[in-house]
């Protein structure tokens, strides 16, 4: 049969099979072509390596997130280093999520240190290993690619703790690193590409007017986004198809699912950004302004019924006041109608046009998926738990830093809630005899994680510096956060100053060292401390021995070089500095080069 002897049909099916195949070679050889120069980077959480006697282990990838946020604004994960082989009776747990869950602003004292420290002390039989799998700025739908990651090197838990920046996150309304994309499929699709070298080249060549370094929170102040956007019924569907993927991986792995709801600073923190209902007039801003003055007035001569009444009324020009809200809540909170504060003041978070926090609908999405009965899932309502933690039963600053970021009491808090769950999951598998309690309390964990004044005071000058700026300055008690946290770090300052005070650290890290001798990262941090207390002598074999364990860590090779300098050892400085300078050659900690200043 000649070609004359085909349908237009025919014609027209082989024609695209031929075009369909020409495309796909080209498209491999220059994908093949890309990877040879060593262009791009691997989307996967893991890579393979070697330990320095030669086994086989796991590390993370620190290029992980580049597909999604580019090279220069990628997000590193934590330090990981597992076996290639688990060992028999070892349980392994990943901690998934963002940076509320990584630990920020240290990871040091994260979700997923607190849980291993937890459950070695209270079965120093049993071997653990507990990934933080969590990354700053990533949402679920990069979660999901790093819970399959993890669902291959055979899990025994997954705890899932996500929700923060599904908005703002990659593929969210309001991101500015990928495009809003409605359809599940096409969000599927994009990030196959991205995983591909090809895709890559082309994400790279249309990045042009894109951010070109991190900036923070700040970046998103201009994606404003209403608690009505239809885009939001599509973020849910998103989330939901996600957190659903995430537990089918953990499923298919054998492991068991965690899926905790994402606790919030209600009580204490302000919207970021709220917004008059469409159509509010002159005449309505006038009026609605004057009540509000009004009613601040009265709450502030103790009168708050009449404050109520005002805020009453302004409501009734506008309810979808985020401020407002947030106002009333706080009034009725001094009223001693916490049911009701509770209320407005989670609706004031639903409201805010800046969503940088997990609102009610997401959470009554990881309530959904959680309570679905399905094999190997179970619904934690972390939220509700700590907020029965609080006082009146509403979160506030006792447990978060700003907004979303857990202090060390709320990370113990939390902890706490879900040791239960863990340690029924061991039982489960044979892997514990008896139900262990909690093994320590809140002063003990201090201790045991190394929470000291002088990391308090790292922490606190962290949040002054972001708390400096937006969208945190400007934002409605503003000045009282930034003077609170100046005074705290005064009184860090003080006790850092006191003659005994590094005597005193130096004594509380050795009863931690000899606690877990074996704590990469308990022992970097006391290095790093030394070396800042003046004393390198002391500090150089701890960071010596976290450098053995995980010999590309930055802020180690950085204090290890500050060491070797103070002790005089140029040569073995610059050693360091060089290894530092190749991972991070903006890490602010470095010294300049000779001749070019930096």
């Amino acid at each position: 049969m000649s070609a004359r002897d085909l349908s237009l049909p025919r014609k027209l099916l082989f024609s695209a099979l031929l075009t369909g195949g020409m495309l796909a070679v080209l498209f491999g050889t220059l994908e093949a072509g890309l990877r040879l120069a060593g262009f791009g980077y691997s989307p996967h959480f893991f890579r393979r390596a070697r330990a320095d006697d030669g086994t086989p282990v796991w590390r993370e990838n620190r290029w992980c997130t580049a597909p999604f946020f580019s090279a220069a604004l990628v997000r590193r994960p934590q330090a990981v280093r597992l076996p290639a082989t688990k060992a028999p009776g070892t349980y392994r747990v990943f901690v998934l999520g963002s940076s509320a869950a990584m630990g920020d602003p240290e990871p040091a004292f994260s979700l997923a240190r607190m849980l291993e420290t937890m459950l070695r002390t209270a079965y120093p039989e049993r071997h653990f290993e507990v990934v933080n799998a969590a990354i700053t700025a990533i949402n679920s739908h990069v979660m999901r690619g790093i819970a399959e990651d993890c669902a291959r090197l055979q899990p025994d838990l997954l705890v899932v703790y996500e929700g923060n920046n599904e908005v703002i996150g990659p593929f969210g309304p309001a991101g500015v690193f990928t495009a809003f994309l409605r359809s599940e499929p096409a969000i599927r699709g994009s990030i196959w590409l991205r995983t591909t070298r090809v895709g890559q080249l082309l994400a790279t060549l249309g990045r042009r007017g894109k951010p070109a370094e991190w900036g923070g929170m700040e970046m998103f102040l201009r994606q404003k986004i209403t608690a009505d956007d239809p885009r939001l019924d599509a973020v849910q569907a998103h989330f939901r198809a996600n957190l659903r993927a995430v537990v089918a991986a953990g499923r298919r792995a054998g492991a068991t699912t965690l899926l905790c709801t994402v606790a919030t600073n209600l009580r204490d923190f302000a919207p970021f950004l709220a917004l008059h209902r469409p159509g509010f007039t002159t005449e309505d801003s006038n009026r609605w302004d004057a009540l509000v003055a009004t009613a601040g007035r009265a709450e502030a001569a103790g009168d708050l019924a009449a404050a109520a009444a005002a805020y009453r009324e302004a409501a009734a020009l506008d309810d979808r006041h985020a401020g407002l809200a947030f106002a009333r809540g706080r009034l009725a909170l001094k009223a001693g109608r916490d049911q009701e504060a509770r209320e407005l003041l989670q609706r004031a978070l639903d409201l805010d046009a800046l969503r940088f926090r997990t609102d009610s609908r997401l959470n009554e999405v990881i309530r959904e998926v959680g309570t679905e009965r399905q094999p190997g899932v179970e619904f934690v309502d972390l939220a509700a738990a700590l907020a029965a933690r609080s006082p009146h039963g509403i979160p506030g600053d006792e447990l978060f830093y700003e907004h979303v970021h857990l202090t060390f009491r709320g990370t113990y808090e939390a902890a706490c809630e879900l040791f239960p769950h863990v340690v029924a999951d061991l039982q489960r598998r044979g892997l514990a005899d008896h139900a262990a309690a909690v093994p320590f309390d809140y002063e003990e964990a201090r201790l045991r994680l190394g929470f000291n004044i002088y990391e308090q005071a790292m922490i606190g000058q962290e949040l002054l510096r972001r708390f400096g700026q937006p969208p945190f300055s400007g934002q409605p008690g503003d000045n009282a956060r930034y003077r609170l946290w100046e005074q705290r770090a005064e009184e860090a300052g003080r006790l850092l100053a006191r003659p005994d005070a590094t005597a005193a650290l130096q004594e509380l890290a050795r009863r931690a060292l000899t606690l877990a001798p074996d704590d990469w990262l308990l022992a970097r941090n006391t290095g790093a401390m030394l070396v800042a207390r003046g004393e390198a002598a002391a500090a150089l074999p701890l960071l010596e021995r976290a450098d053995r364990w995980i010999n590309d860590d930055v802020d180690t090779l950085v204090a290890l070089g500050h060491a070797e300098t103070a002790l005089g050892h140029e040569p073995e400085a610059a050693a360091a500095y060089a290894r530092a300078r190749r991972l991070e050659p903006d890490y602010p900690g470095l010294p300049p080069l000779p001749g070019n200043g930096r």
